[in-house]
């Protein structure tokens, strides 16, 4: 399912008048226009008076102006209608290019995968990360240790991370967006979180709501087109349920700050759910609307089938000899789960500040659509000297 972008017609501009084509036609019109003068002027009656030759030349003239002038009138309203066609076109685009560059504007992010807490090694190309595909991974620090502990001990770090500009703030909305277990659980992760924002954040208000990690796609796209001012914490993550004997997915969570506007700030666009028979449309459409005039410097997969990868990134890719380069997040973060959708965001917006429009694709459990989002990653750190 791409966008419902209409498709523009070309419009056809009239062609000009072809003066040797007229140049002709109008020589015969004057010379029609004489005989008939010649025709019906009185037998009899004097040809060596003004009213004659001022017939005689005039005729034609006028003849010639009103075939040419009735043509040209023709041709300045097709004229006329292509312009505007093409002006009504042109004002349709901006609207869509408007309305799919529709953003989250994230004042930070950070990515707390399991398999590594060096997120900046994903932004080179010939990284040594570690393999991690078709395993689950846990937090090292809280191997053995009870879901409480885990949940109490991540919120603890995204808070802190983020506590210097949540204390700017007077109230802060707390989004969690949890897997499918601790989404059981969300009374007592709200209760953590309030808990540790009055340790960690004391002067700041913290209102808390809870949703799935899989209705990522459908949260954002009700976010960019949503007149909302507050300042908003969101938190994705995925951890191992205390029964569980059987890991589906690797641990990992994300944090997003995001607000209505910032001067330095990373963002995030409408995001696309596209199946594979559109696919190419969606990918067209991202290219010539939403994407800025530079290419896609990377695109980022997790949950994909190889092929596919392979079929984005040569369809994003403008110069054969200079293709869009990739990261395979599953082969380092191991198994994927409902929450890296978010992983993924926030690894790229994070490893690659600075940098161009990265492009992320994910699939959530389950689910059929391929879900497409152009982020613009964080700015580069201030350093001083």
């Amino acid at each position: 399912m791409s966008w419902p972008i209409p498709v523009f017609i070309k419009i056809e501009y009239p062609k000009p008048i072809s003066w040797r084509l007229w140049l002709p036609t109008l020589a015969a019109v004057a010379a029609g226009a004489a005989g008939a003068v010649l025709l019906i002027w009185p037998h009899g009656k004097s040809t060596q008076t003004f009213q004659f030759w001022a017939t005689l030349i005039g005729a034609p003239l006028v003849a010639c102006a009103l075939a040419f002038g009735i043509r040209l009138n023709d041709w300045e309203d097709e004229q006329t209608d292509a312009e505007e066609c093409e002006r009504e076109q042109q004002r349709l685009r901006g609207m869509w290019r408007e309305w799919t560059r529709r953003h989250l504007c994230v004042l930070d992010a950070a990515a707390f995968p399991a398999s590594t807490d060096e997120i900046a090694r994903f932004a080179g190309a010939k990284a040594d990360l570690p393999g991690n595909s078709d395993r689950s991974i846990t937090f090292d620090w809280v191997k053995g240790r009870a879901t409480a502990f885990r949940r109490a001990r991540l919120l603890h770090l995204i808070v802190r991370r983020f506590a210097d500009t949540l204390a700017l703030h007077k109230e802060v909305i707390v989004t969690l967006m949890l897997d499918d277990a601790s989404h059981g659980h969300d009374v007592a992760w709200t209760k953590e979180v309030m808990r540790i924002f009055g340790h960690l954040v004391p002067g700041t208000t913290c209102h808390v709501e809870v949703q799935s990690a899989k209705g990522s796609v459908q949260w954002i796209t009700r976010q960019v087109d949503t007149v909302d001012p507050a300042t908003r914490l969101v938190i994705a993550a995925q951890l191992w349920a205390d029964e569980e004997q059987e890991h589906e997915f690797s641990e990992g969570a994300a944090a997003f700050l995001i607000t209505p506007s910032a001067a330095q700030a990373g963002s995030i666009c409408r995001p696309m759910a596209s199946t594979r028979d559109t696919l190419e449309t969606g990918l067209s459409q991202i290219k010539a609307y939403q994407v800025p005039p530079e290419r896609l410097a990377l695109a980022w997969f997790t949950r994909c089938e190889e092929a596919e990868s392979t079929a984005i990134r040569s369809a994003v890719t403008e110069d054969p000899k200079d293709s869009t380069v990739e990261r395979l997040l599953d082969k380092s973060l191991g198994l994927p789960g409902p929450a890296n959708g978010w992983i993924a965001l926030a690894i790229a917006m994070e490893a690659m500040r600075g940098a161009g429009p990265q492009l992320v694709v994910w699939r959530d459990p389950a689910s059929e659509p391929l879900y497409l989002c152009t982020i613009s990653p964080l700015p580069q750190k201030e350093t001083t000297v």
